[in-house]
C-alpha cells in the first residue's frame, strides 16, 4: 500500500478540511464558505462518500491532499508529509538511484516509440 493509500485509509476528508474552516452539515454532505474566493453564500462542499471536495463558485476541487496544497499553499510532497504526520504514517524515503534509473528508462522507452 503506498503512503498516499495509507494517510487515505487512515484520515477522514472532513476532518482534515473541518480542521482549517469551519463546515455545516447538508444532507449527507457538508458546506461552507470557499476559503478561496468571496463569497456571501456557501458553495463549498465535501463528500465525506467521495473522500472529495468541489466548490462550485471557483471550481476548484480534489482529494484531502489537493485541499492540503491549495490552503497551505505546498507542493504535493509537503502536502503528503503534512497529511502523513497527521495520520501516523512514515513517508518512504525516495533512493535517488532508483528514481534516476526509472526516469533513464521512461525517457529510453520515449526514444523507443519515436523510432516505430
Amino acid at each position: 500500500m503506498s503512503t498516499a493509500e495509507q494517510i487515505k485509509s487512515r484520515l477522514d476528508i472532513t476532518d482534515v478540511v473541518q480542521s482549517y474552516i469551519k463546515l455545516q452539515k447538508a444532507g449527507a454532505n457538508f458546506k461552507a464558505n470557499c476559503p478561496f474566493h468571496n463569497e456571501k453564500t456557501p458553495s463549498f462542499f465535501v463528500s465525506p462518500a467521495r473522500q472529495s471536495w468541489h466548490c462550485f463558485g471557483c471550481s476548484r476541487g480534489g482529494d484531502m491532499f489537493s485541499f492540503v496544497m491549495e490552503i497551505e499553499g505546498v507542493d504535493f510532497l509537503e502536502s503528503l508529509k503534512i497529511l502523513a504526520d497527521r495520520a501516523g504514517v512514515e513517508v518512504e524515503k525516495i533512493d535517488k538511484n532508483r528514481q534516476n534509473e526509472r526516469l533513464r528508462l521512461l525517457q529510453l522507452m520515449d526514444e523507443a516509440v519515436k523510432l516505430e
